[in-house]
């Protein structure tokens, strides 16, 4: 977008919801921006994708074996460092790939047939071979298509198509990030370009997938170059973080406070993963997030442990580089918006950082500091601070020496008392309300308490937090009915046909995602079900 996304407060999600490079290699293998990009939702659970592969008409030459791709994307070749490899770990064991690969099939169009076609209809061209061999892709399965022609790489629409010069770990997890609803990644260096076809500043995030093939890669045993992880934000999104290791700063009301962080590397060590740093009234997905990687798993192509700092906006993370230090590393003291943020230290599997931020004393969108003096911080509507200040400039004219001594106030007004020895004088409804909105300061002030991220639910939704990766937003009464059933599952437990787990006679496994055995009425797994299927139709994105 390219305004400023604005909307009102809500309560916090408790009470009511939750606002919950590559190198150029031709211009045909441009990845074009996802159209799904706003529509990603977190991925847990088994992910299937239809592998299809595809040999043009003209070239009859079959450089892999289906095998070879099974071990590649899937299950079949776990622990080898695969995609089923890689997604398992960026997601902490979240989402396992379920890959099933079908072909060679050999499509009715020569390499010079689909050249100027577009990657959409190049896509279809294979998945409708396909179907005409009689295999056609499932409902809810993710795509990916192989050729066996170098022609183009990338994604459209969420499906993938990689050519032989893709066949590597850092290529395809990108475009399957895109397959995700992830955009690229971004820096703040508008100096660099990837491409003429690229913006500024696009494919410049090295410590992420989402700007492979412009980052530090490294070579695996068996599928070429192995990329790198991918960034907080992009986990956040994929809703790979648990809310626990999560902090929005100034959420809880403190403004100032060193934190010791966690690597994204190393879940198991203690601290959060990831700092939200609010800074924007007018646009809670606005904000800076902090995060620590170490040189270690996919990631170990980084030049050194490293703290990051992004600025988010319009759902794009963009890393700040230090643009006047040589080769513009990546910022460790920030000082704008309010916020400033330094990196102390790191060492070993904990960084820390000192934060400061003035988003605690901030009004929410719609108010204002009232100031009827300079200190006066109390959130009122804008007229009410118009008021305050009328009333200050006509003070002297409306006090008299009377009972109350010289500032007694003339006939029809009362002093306003918005604070101790507020002597103004203005009119009794004016009294009134100020005495009002000193009641109502707390629950105007603090927009922090109103960030959640990028899985924030829309409007009279909340998310089900069956455990602390439960991103699906729900009714309300369904999030209630969640917790309940969470508290009470010990009791629904037998050991039985299912092994200790086992459901008491009239309940079954929730299922909201593999694993969830908590024992709940058939009514209630459908529910979870249901919702899971609704979940991009739930999800808050930023507008324009």
């Amino acid at each position: 977008m390219t305004g400023v996304w604005k909307r009102l407060p809500a309560a916090r999600p408790g009470a009511v919801r939750r606002l919950g490079a590559f190198t150029a290699i031709a211009a045909a293998a441009v990845t074009l921006a996802p159209s799904t990009a706003a529509d990603a939702v977190p991925a847990r659970g088994n992910s299937g994708w239809s592998v299809l592969l595809c040999r043009f008409h003209d070239v009859a030459a079959t450089p892999q074996t289906p095998t070879f791709f099974s071990r590649m994307f899937g299950s079949a070749g776990a622990g080898s460092g695969g995609l089923y490899d890689y997604w398992a770990n960026q997601s902490y064991g979240k989402l396992q790939i379920s890959a099933s690969v079908h072909g060679w099939y050999t499509m009715p169009y020569t390499v010079s047939d689909e050249a100027p076609k577009s990657r959409w209809d190049k896509i279809s061209d294979c998945v409708s071979t396909a179907a005409g061999a009689g295999y056609s892709v499932p409902t809810g399965n993710r795509i990916a298509v192989i050729t066996n022609s170098q022609q183009d790489s990338g994604s459209a629409g969420g499906r993938v198509i990689l050519d032989p010069g893709a066949w590597n770990i850092r290529f395809a997890a990108h475009e399957m990030g895109h397959g995700y609803g992830l955009d690229h990644s971004y820096s703040n260096d508008l100096t660099y370009q990837n491409a003429s076809w690229s913006a500024p500043g696009e494919y410049d995030d090295m410590w992420d997938e989402m700007s492979a093939q412009h980052v530090y890669g490294f070579t695996t045993s068996s599928y070429g170059n192995g990329g790198v992880g991918f960034n907080a934000f992009h986990r956040d999104k994929l809703g790979f973080l648990p809310s626990n290791r999560i902090r929005t700063f100034g959420a809880n009301g403190v403004g100032s406070a060193t934190i010791t962080l966690a690597p994204l590397q190393v879940a198991s060590a203690s601290g959060p993963l990831l700092v939200r740093v609010p800074f924007d009234p007018g646009d809670l997905f606005h904000y800076y997030t902090v995060e620590f990687q170490r040189k270690l798993g996919w990631s170990q192509g980084i030049p050194a442990d490293t703290v990051l700092i992004h600025e988010v906006q319009n759902g794009r993370a963009t890393l700040l580089r230090n643009l006047a230090a040589a080769g513009k590393p990546p910022v460790q003291h920030l000082a704008a918006n309010g916020v400033t943020i330094d990196v102390n230290w790191t060492s070993g599997n904990a960084a820390s950082v000192s934060i400061t931020s003035d988003i605690v004393d901030r009004c929410l969108q719609g108010y204002v500091w009232r100031q009827a003096r300079p200190s006066d911080h109390v959130c009122v509507l804008p007229s009410t601070r118009s008021q305050a200040w009328a009333d200050n400039a006509a003070a002297t004219s409306r006090w008299v020496d009377g009972a109350y001594g010289p500032h007694t106030c003339i006939q029809g007004y009362v002093w306003r008392e918005a604070f101790t020895g507020d002597d103004v004088c203005t009119t009794p409804a004016n009294r009134t309300l100020a005495a009002y909105d000193n009641t109502q300061a707390t629950a105007r002030r603090n927009p922090a308490r109103f960030v959640y991220g990028p899985n924030t639910c829309t409007p009279g939704y909340v998310w089900r937090d069956a455990d602390q990766s439960d991103y699906v937003c729900v009714a309300p009464s369904t999030r209630s009915q969640a917790a309940y059933d969470n508290s009470v599952k010990t009791s629904r437990w037998v050991s039985g046909a299912y092994g200790p787990h086992t459901c008491i006679q009239g309940y079954v496994w929730r299922e909201a995602w593999p694993g969830d055995d908590v024992c709940v009425t058939p009514a209630n797994r459908s529910l979870a079900a249901y919702d899971n299927s609704q979940a991009p139709t739930r999800v808050l994105r930023p507008s324009g």
